[in-house]
């Protein structure tokens, strides 16, 4: 079984890429770190979407 991954790990990783990016030496890296949060961030919309679309759970 494979790990659940919530919005908020997703926010916490392309929060540490923005950090990582403000820190780069090179433009390159910058970049990259960069790519990589905003593949998280997209990542954090599209679970939080799938989230809302559910119907509510009743207990």
């Amino acid at each position: 079984m494979s790990p659940t991954v919530t919005a908020a790990d997703c926010d916490r990783l392309a929060d540490a890429e923005l950090n990582a990016a403000a820190a780069a030496e090179t433009l390159d890296q910058r970049r990259a770190h960069l790519d990589r949060a905003s593949v998280y961030a997209t990542r954090s919309e599209r679970i939080r979407r799938k989230l809302s679309q559910q119907p509510a759970r009743s207990h």
